[in-house]
């Protein structure tokens, strides 16, 4: 989902609220691609999920 959803991240930064334990590397992996579409977004990691926004 990320990955298809790039230019949405760039261009509107919507809120984001994503489970994290599907597989080891999730997080990484979501967070690699949340800062690749747009680096202001602010990321934390809790327990299994991962949450990110950017600030106004």
């Amino acid at each position: 989902m990320l990955a298809g959803a790039q230019e949405t991240l760039k261009n509107f930064a919507p809120k984001l609220a994503l489970c994290t334990y599907h597989l080891p590397d999730d997080p990484e992996v979501m967070a690699s691609l949340i800062k690749k579409a747009n680096p202001r977004y602010n990321i934390v990691q809790k327990k299994m999920k991962l949450f990110a926004s950017v600030p106004k």
